[in-house]
């Protein structure tokens, strides 16, 4: 038959044009990504005790790091810590051998660089402050990564308002209570929001968070219920 071809492309064309968005505008539009997505590998260097296991567990050498020995003990501290992404598999087994939860991957994505060698990250350990400072491979520091980090706001409460009980559910323990919490964060634009910034910060917070609000919509609805009752 001529033109059933034709027919069967207006066909598909019509049924993509009626059916749900399956693209976004990127990057006015930052895509929702789950907990399990691997973006970019970080270092915690307060957690870390020099036991060498992620080097070991790494099958590309993307892991390296300097250590000196405390004066007086057998123990070893951290120098220097060099991640380079240039050539990270993203297999996380580095991830599972550590035993302190030291190495972590973010939703950071955005990993493109002019140079290719800027991709490398380089932790200089000072002696006596309390936390790590970033630098890149030329020594410089970074400019602030405020601007990432709205964005991921952004993207986490447009999923929210979108799809709620969805993106919820892991929050809690069943369906039942994450459409409970996707009507509360609905109704409350501050609760939202809270809920938007807890679950890109710390989830373990997140859920505690979510789980006390369910639990005190449902106390109050059976307050509710209680006062109908005797009213009739």
């Amino acid at each position: 038959m001529k033109g059933q071809g034709l027919l069967k492309g207006l066909y598909i064309t019509l049924k993509r044009a009626v059916g749900k968005d399956i693209t976004i505008q990127y990057p006015e539009q930052m895509p929702y990504l789950q907990d399990r997505f691997r973006g970019c590998l970080h270092f915690d260097y307060t957690k870390c005790i020099v036991c060498g296991l992620c080097t070991k567990a790494c099958p590309n050498n993307v892991l390296s790091y300097e250590s000196r020995q405390v004066e007086g003990s057998k123990k070893k501290e951290l120098v220097s810590y060099t991640i380079d992404l240039q050539y990270c598999l993203f297999c996380n087994l580095c991830v599972e051998a550590c035993p302190t939860n030291t190495l972590y991957f973010t939703h950071d994505f955005e990993l493109s660089r002019y140079q290719r060698d800027q991709i490398k990250i380089v932790y200089e350990i000072p002696k006596e402050e309390p936390s790590a400072v970033k630098v890149d491979l030329k020594g410089d520091a970074p400019e602030p990564d405020e601007t990432k980090k709205e964005k991921q706001l952004a993207a986490m409460t447009a999923a929210l308002q979108k799809n709620p009980q969805k993106t919820v559910r892991k929050m809690v323990e069943n369906d039942e209570d994450a459409e409970i919490l996707a009507g509360i964060l609905l109704e409350d634009e501050q609760k939202l929001s809270r809920m938007a910034a807890l679950m890109i910060a710390d989830r373990e917070k997140a859920k505690k968070v979510a789980v006390a609000f369910v639990n005190k919509e449902k106390k109050d609805r059976l307050k509710g219920g209680g006062a109908e009752d005797e009213s009739k």
